[in-house]
């Protein structure tokens, strides 16, 4: 495996093992292992990782089994050039994980139907005026109100450039999230499923 490959491998696992860490109420090493099928010391420098960038200070409740947050992450000042270098990309990207808004598909599905009808019954107004009063038209769903997440990425870390911008929202996709420009909002979109809330698939 290539330097480059073993790096995105790593970055897309730790973010993946951050998010699944904040967004559970109960987790620890067996199902963390078991689910990113990865021994007990890559588990450990993992958590190493999360906790040095300053993320999440990550910490093994051994009475329950279950690892729990504590105040005080900190950035490790100490890490050498070249882990220091992870460090600070796996807390910029870790970062937008909970930062950015999260859209519900199901937010867009209702405008779009909402917009259909309305289109459709426009469409009926204008072809028989008589059978379908123009003043019986339904009104035209309001364009959702959707977060600018690029201003707020530079807002969030104003000395990233347009390249880093891209890669970091990458890296978001690699790890199973879901983050895109969609063309018809014109916007930026960091969707959740509609259902759990969840943000990440997991392969």
């Amino acid at each position: 495996m290539s330097i480059i490959k073993k790096e995105r491998s790593k970055m897309t696992r730790q973010l993946k093992i951050y998010y699944r860490l904040t967004a559970s109420k109960i987790i620890g090493p067996n199902d963390i292992m078991r689910e990113f099928d990865i021994s007990r010391r890559m588990l450990q420098r993992d958590l190493k990782d999360i906790r040095d960038c300053g993320l999440y200070n990550v910490k093994l409740d051994r009475a329950n089994n279950n690892y729990i947050n504590t105040d005080g992450a900190v950035f490790d000042e100490s890490a050498p050039n070249r882990r220091r270098a992870h460090l600070l990309r796996l807390y910029r990207i870790g970062t937008l994980i909970w930062s950015f808004p999260h859209i519900s598909t199901d937010t867009l599905h209702t405008y779009e139907n909402l917009l259909e009808e309305y289109e459709d019954a426009l469409q009926d107004s204008l072809t028989d005026p008589e059978q379908y009063p123009p003043e019986e038209l339904p009104d035209k769903p309001d364009f959702p109100d959707l977060p600018d997440l690029k201003s707020q990425y530079y807002e969030l870390f104003p000395d990233s450039n347009e390249r880093t911008r891209q890669r970091d929202f990458e890296e978001l996709n690699r790890a199973g999230f879901k983050i895109y420009y969609d063309r018809t909002y014109r916007a930026f979109l960091f969707k959740c499923d509609e259902y759990t809330g969840e943000l990440m698939d997991i392969d």
